[in-house]
Parts: C-alpha cells; sequence; structure tokens
C-alpha cells in the first residue's frame, strides 16, 4: 500500500497535535466537541490502521488513516445515514477500505454517542470475531481502540471487562459495538446501528431481513455485487443517495500499473473472472456456466444506434408471472430486434398480472402479446381470454421444442439439442446476443443477420436489472446431451425481467392457442 505518500509527514503532524492538545486543556475540549461533531476528522486525527502486506516491503504495518477522498464522502455518508435512520447499501471494488472505514465509524459512534448501539454481521463467525486474526471485523475494531489518542480512551474502560468476545463496552456512556453471524444476524437487541460485511454473500438472506427490520432503522449492508441476490436488487432499486459506490479507482494505490498487473495474475490462473468481479463490480463474472455473458449484453445496449440500424417489424411483448414471494410479475416489450422496455410489478395475483400486461401492451401499440401459460401463470389466461384489438397467446417453456425435427446444427435437429421449450427459448436467445456482439465488435452487421440480432433500449428503468439477470443464467447438459437451463443458481432470485425478454424472443409455436382480436 502506498498510502499516506508522505508517512513521516503524517507521523510528525499527528505527533504535535497529541502534545499541543495534551498541553492545553481548552484545545482539549475543543478537540473532543470537534470530533464528536465529525467523524471522518476524528478518523483523519486519531485511527490507525493495520496493513500486514507492508511487511514485506519493509514498510511500517501500523499506519495513519490518511483519507482519501472517497473514503471521506463515505464517512460523511455513512453519518448521513445515522443522522436520518435511514440504511442503504454499499456496492464496493475489493481493497477500498470500506470496512476498515465502517469500522472506524463504530468506533466514534462507541466514543461520542451515548448509549449507542452498532451491530456487525458477517456470513461465518469467524468473520466477525477472531481472536488474534487481524481480518475479522472486531479485531479491526480492537486495533483501532487500542491505538487512539490517551485523552479518547474511555474512563474506567478495562480490555479485561469490557472487550469480550464480539463485544466491546464503553463504560463511559454505555455504548456497545456486538456481533452476530449466519443466521443469527438480527436476533440481539435493539441497535442504532447495524452493518452487514459480504451482504452478496449471506447464505440464506431471507431469515435476517425480518429481524434487522425489527431491530435497527439504520442498516448498512457492504459488498461486492452478485447477481440474483438482495443485496444486488437493492444496489439496483434504491435512489443514487441512499447507495455508496467504491470504485476500482477510487483507491489511490489502485493506478493503472497496479490494476494490469492483478488483472494479468488472475488471468494466468484463468481466474479472471474474480478480477472483474471483486474489482470491477460486475455482478455476473464469478457464475459457473454463464450463458450470456455480461460483455455480450453490454454490447447489446443501444445496439441498434451503434449499427445504425432502424427497428422495423412486429410490436409484441411478453409476460412472466410472478411465482409468489419476493418475485415480481415482469412484461418485455419488443419492436422488431429492439426491446424497447422491460417493467416490473409485485403485489397482484396472476389475473391481475394479466389485466396488467394487456393495458400496459394497449397503450404501447402492441400486437401481439404472449404469456407463460403453465403454472401461476395459467391464472392470466381468465384475464387475457375476452381481450380485444390485441393477439394473445400461451407459451409453456415445459413443452418441447418447437420445430423439434427441424436441424438446428451439425446435424443434430431442436430435439436433439435441447431438453424443452425453455431451454431452446434461452440459446436462441444466447445466440443473438452473441450475434450482437460480434457486430458491434465489427462495427458492423451483415445484411441477412439484421433481423438476427437484439439491441435493448440504453433508457429503460430497469436497465440494470434487466442485464444483471440476463447474466445470471446457467446452463449444463443432462446425460441424453441435451441443454439444461437453470435461471437462479446457487438460490438465486427468479430472472423475472430476463425471462419476460427470453419468452418474447422465443420461437412462435404454429399449434399454440390464440385468444384475442388482431
Amino acid at each position: 500500500m502506498d498510502w499516506p505518500t508522505d508517512y513521516i509527514g503524517e507521523l510528525a503532524r499527528r505527533a504535535e497535535l497529541e502534545r499541543a492538545i495534551t498541553e492545553n486543556r481548552d484545545l482539549l475540549e475543543g478537540a473532543k466537541a470537534m470530533y464528536a461533531a465529525s467523524p471522518a476528522t476524528f478518523v483523519s486525527d486519531c485511527v490507525w490502521l493495520y496493513e500486514p502486506r507492508n511487511a514485506n516491503k519493509g514498510d511500517p504495518v501500523r499506519i495513519p488513516a490518511v483519507l482519501f477522498p472517497r473514503q471521506r464522502e463515505f464517512i460523511e455518508w455513512m453519518h448521513q445515514r445515522y443522522q436520518s435512520r435511514t440504511s442503504g447499501p454499499v456496492e464496493k471494488s475489493r481493497d477500498s477500505g470500506a470496512t476498515w472505514m465502517a469500522c472506524a465509524f463504530s468506533v466514534w459512534l462507541w466514543l461520542f454517542e451515548e448509549g449507542a448501539s452498532c451491530g456487525f454481521g458477517s456470513r461465518k463467525e469467524e468473520l466477525v470475531d477472531r481472536k488474534g486474526d487481524p481480518s475479522s471485523i472486531f479485531e479491526k475494531i480492537r486495533k483501532i481502540v487500542e491505538h487512539l489518542p490517551h485523552y479518547l480512551q474511555p474512563d474506567g474502560f478495562k480490555w479485561s471487562e469490557h472487550s469480550n468476545f464480539r463485544r466491546l463496552v464503553n463504560p463511559a456512556n454505555d455504548a456497545t459495538i456486538v456481533g452476530e453471524a449466519g443466521d443469527n444476524i438480527g436476533r440481539g437487541g435493539r441497535t442504532s446501528l447495524y452493518f452487514i460485511d459480504e451482504s452478496a454473500h449471506i447464505e440464506r438472506p431471507q431469515l435476517i431481513e425480518a429481524s434487522l427490520t425489527a431491530t435497527t432503522d439504520c442498516r448498512i449492508d457492504i459488498s461486492s455485487p452478485l447477481a440474483g441476490t438482495i443485496f444486488t436488487a437493492w444496489c439496483d432499486a434504491v435512489s443514487l443517495d441512499r447507495k455508496f459506490t467504491f470504485d476500482i479507482s477510487d483507491a489511490p494505490w489502485h493506478t493503472e500499473e497496479w490494476r494490469k498487473q492483478k488483472e494479468s495474475e488472475l488471468e494466468e490462473k484463468g481466474l479472471g473472472h474474480i478480477y472483474r468481479q471483486e474489482y470491477l463490480r460486475d455482478a455476473t463474472a464469478g457464475i459457473s456456466g454463464q450463458l450470456i455473458p455480461a460483455q455480450w449484453v453490454e454490447a447489446a445496449v443501444n445496439a441498434h444506434q451503434k449499427l445504425g440500424i432502424t427497428p422495423s417489424g412486429e410490436r409484441s411483448a411478453a409476460l412472466d408471472v410472478a411465482d409468489g414471494g419476493m418475485d415480481r410479475n415482469a412484461l418485455a416489450r419488443k419492436f422488431g430486434v429492439l426491446i424497447e422496455d422491460v417493467t416490473s410489478r409485485a403485489g397482484i395475483e396472476s389475473d391481475e398480472a394479466g389485466h396488467w400486461a394487456y393495458l400496459e401492451s394497449k397503450q404501447n401499440g402492441v400486437r401481439r402479446l404472449r404469456y407463460d401459460s403453465i403454472g401461476v401463470g395459467a391464472g392470466a389466461k381468465a384475464a387475457l381470454r375476452e381481450v380485444e384489438g390485441i393477439e394473445v397467446e400461451g407459451w409453456a417453456g415445459s413443452n418441447s421444442p418447437i420445430h423439434r425435427n427441424d436441424v438446428y446444427v451439425d446435424g443434430r435437429t431442436h430435439g436433439d439439442m435441447f431438453q424443452n421449450a425453455k431451454a431452446q427459448g434461452w440459446w436462441l436467445l444466447r445466440d443473438r446476443f452473441r450475434k450482437t456482439f460480434r457486430a458491434v465488435e465489427a462495427g458492423r452487421v451483415a445484411p441477412d443477420e439484421v433481423d438476427e440480432i437484439i439491441a435493448i433500449n440504453g433508457d429503460m428503468n430497469e436497465i440494470r436489472e434487466l442485464k444483471s439477470e440476463l447474466s445470471q443464467v446457467t446452463y449444463k447438459s443432462n446425460p441424453a446431451g441435451k441443454v439444461v437451463i437453470n435461471k437462479a443458481p446457487d438460490g438465486q432470485r427468479s430472472p423475472n425481467l430476463a425471462d419476460a425478454v427470453m419468452i418474447a424472443c422465443a420461437p412462435i409455436d404454429p399449434g399454440v392457442q390464440h385468444f384475442g382480436v388482431a
């Protein structure tokens, strides 16, 4: 870590500051009042960090917390969340110091906010607290407290009495810092502020949602993103002022030379996806067997403009009905090769979803509306049976592939290649994205492939959610050698928006039942 650049100068500044404050009582009281009002100033003057990677460079491992601009903004953002009693996610690039800053802020709270309680949770107990392990959250906190200036050490504080496993008590003002792990997060008492570290990797996040809602008004989740998780969905949905982002370039030690070296090291090991996920915040990079890579999806955003194509053809739409729980009904509208819009709606039954999809389609000039007719989607049928002005057709992913006897590739028919219509629809959507990526890379599209690409309107409201969902889907081959699709690997959320896009682009079954009047 090459920060701070003037280590000796910072040591001298802090030493002189401590000398002056110690010798002048008025200055001491003024400093305490200033630190109580400004947590960022407190961290800049009083907090020391531990950086073990400095040991093999001959540099000090205990270093002063010299805030780079984005870290200062982060501390101020946490202060705003605390004061306004509002929650927010922190989407971070690895090695940005976000967890250290959260620990430092918790110590500020512990020192200056009487009776405050700050909680920390992570997926494993050893990540929360393990004595002697500086990577654990509570050892970071203990390091900060241990090296506070003597005039900020709480009156009556004794390590043997007030520092316990996953618990730190300030006897001077009854403030506490507590820790929990795994499914027990949120099971303790009420807290003024609660941090969840690596939130996207919590194994059963649904179990802690209700608990934390009841125990704190201010919750801050810190993590790199992962497609299909509650954390990433929160990052996608929350307003910009309530979300904080650490980019790889924010940390001054992440120079261009450092970034190239780190990426090269991981690529050499076949682990380039780790660099993209952990440092570039690519939510889909770590997915094994990924069907549609994120760079293909990105190429499709406004691909019609990139390739100079004017969309033409039929205006159609597709409805994916929610399975219940946290699922949302999703509608995708398509004009030729262009996905004009995707939108979602929660809290309505399948028949209401049918009415909603019809009204949305009618208002936007849609001529053909397709709906998922299997399972809960069958409930939309009653609402769509009597519509006028739009042709409605059911689509069943569990059916056999459409045109099953036609050759797909290398002599293999669609029936040989795909387990069912769902696998066929997703794979053919993959083909569209691959062709689009190649065309955008080349800067042109072959005339006979213009209708075989896909473009995504970059101005739609839920575009980030859609991009994440498209790239979370995985595939494998079953024992018969046919493609099988997994839409929600590792327990991720069902990709309803992406499903709607897939259904909108899937081949038309000439034998399907139609309703309505076109």
